[in-house]
């Protein structure tokens, strides 16, 4: 209500009223907490595109190909272990009080136990959905090195959910700038008798490192806070029916970025796989920005359901801004921002990342729809446009890469955002009356649906 509040009385303001206002707006969380995420946003991608142009030139495609794979799996590992809980902690931190440590041990010990087990069926399995990925488990120690990772990268992704549950985003972004910055000086280390596992284990330290970092960080938002395995199963099964419900949605959105390099090493072979993943990991960078806005938006909202409506509805604008600028540069520059990571990556990806990046504009909708629906607790709902978004992007995906090579891929994906766009807007319109247009009307002025 204060933002807007403050939107109303802004035309009646002086210039220098109206910036001081601005100015103190910006200074509440809502505002400071969303700039630390962005913050962490940009870093991640700059650093990002530094890391895999680095590796690029490092390493042949075909050791791209299958570290970028085994990386997407880790990341998988990391998100799938969560169980949820991450979110969970959004939801019901700030009402634990003094228990809060003790709370969020035990959802780290769950989420560590997760990783052990998930990891160890993922190596176990290898050879029936990833012959590819073999070198992960060719013997003990690269197993061992595995599981530790996916243990690491699951307790970064609970402990950044802590630090949001916390209002300390800039914990967030001090998190992630150090893993960013660190990896990049670790390709050349591990360039050599590694060959794509020195890939695997530049990401894998830097994690691991970062989350000694996060734990710190920790004691130092919550009094009293020690790292220690906690077993609370009482505790932790309360978070249960919330934490499952968005979990199941949040894999579900993760999933094809995450299993379509799978997908693509298992139809075309591990060089195209190389070429995929440099061009989707630039086009999908404007989608996961709205994801993160979405992810503000639910972290906010948490704590002031009363504006969801303004929430959402700057965070569509900004969202399709951005997204809209983004994919006209890429339009018009992508095949030459592709030449830094070498020509075969312009020729074989420019037109898979054009339409990666086309479609982030319908994906802010879908995004923020999303997390307006977090904020009411509509899960039901929330599961099903997931379910809908994941499911069209990896079948299309599947049928449309024999035919149209990498393109197929990025054209899976955005059929799957234009389905996601056409069940948003059939439910947000079905909650309003009128015409058509008089309910478009309606829903521009009040986006993300009923709080």
């Amino acid at each position: 209500m204060e933002e807007h509040l403050a939107a109303r009385a802004a035309a009646s303001l002086r210039p220098g009223e109206f910036a001081a206002r601005v100015a103190a707006l910006l200074r509440t969380p809502l505002y400071t907490n969303a700039f630390y995420l962005w913050a962490s946003t940009a870093v991640a991608s700059v650093c990002g595109f530094a890391f895999w142009a680095l590796v690029a030139h490092l390493y042949d495609v075909e050791d791209v190909g299958l570290g970028s794979t085994a990386v997407s799996v880790l990341t998988l590992l990391g998100m799938f272990s969560q169980l949820g809980m991450g979110l969970a902690l959004i939801r019901f931190l700030p009402g634990w009080g003094d228990a809060a440590p003790r709370q969020v041990n035990a959802v780290l010990t769950v989420a560590a136990a997760a990783a052990v087990l998930s990891a160890a069926v993922f190596l176990a399995g290898i050879p029936w959905w990833s012959p590819g990925l073999g070198f992960l488990r060719s013997g003990p120690a690269e197993a061992l090195v595995l599981v530790a990772f996916a243990v690491a990268g699951t307790l970064s992704t609970v402990q950044s959910y802590a630090f949001m549950a916390l209002r300390r985003a800039r914990y967030v972004f001090a998190q992630t700038a150090f893993v960013q910055i660190s990896r990049l000086g670790l390709p050349t280390l591990m360039v050599g008798s590694l060959g794509a596992f020195g890939i695997v284990t530049s990401v894998g330290l830097a994690v691991s490192a970062g989350t000694l970092l996060g734990f710190v960080l920790l004691a130092r938002a919550m009094p009293g806070y020690r790292p220690a395995p906690v077993i609370d199963a009482g505790s932790v099964f309360k978070l249960v029916p919330f934490s499952l419900a968005n979990h199941l949605a949040d894999s579900m959105l993760l999933a094809p970025g995450l299993l379509l390099p799978l997908l693509v090493l298992g139809l075309l072979g591990s060089e195209d796989t190389g070429y995929f993943y440099i061009a989707w990991f630039l086009g999908y960078l404007l989608s996961s920005a709205s994801g993160f806005l979405a992810l503000s938006l639910f972290a906010e909202g948490s704590h002031d359901p009363a504006a969801l409506r303004v929430l959402s509805r700057n965070a569509v604008a900004g969202g399709l801004a951005l997204a809209a600028t983004g994919a006209a540069f890429m339009l018009l520059l992508g095949d030459k921002v592709l030449l830094i990571f070498g020509p075969g990556y312009s020729a074989e990806g420019a037109t898979l990342l054009r339409i990666v990046s086309l479609a982030a504009v319908p994906a802010v909708v879908v995004n923020v729809y999303l997390g307006a629906l977090r904020v009411a607790r509509r899960t039901g709902e929330l599961v099903v446009i997931a379910a809908a978004v994941a499911t069209t992007a990896v079948a299309a995906s599947a049928v449309l890469l024999p035919v149209l090579g990498l393109a197929g891929a990025g054209a899976g994906y955005a059929l799957a955002q234009a389905a996601g766009v056409t069940i948003v807007l059939s439910r947000a319109l079905g909650t309003a009356s009128g015409t058509v247009p008089q309910r478009m009307r309606s829903l521009l002025l009040a986006s993300g649906g009923r709080s």
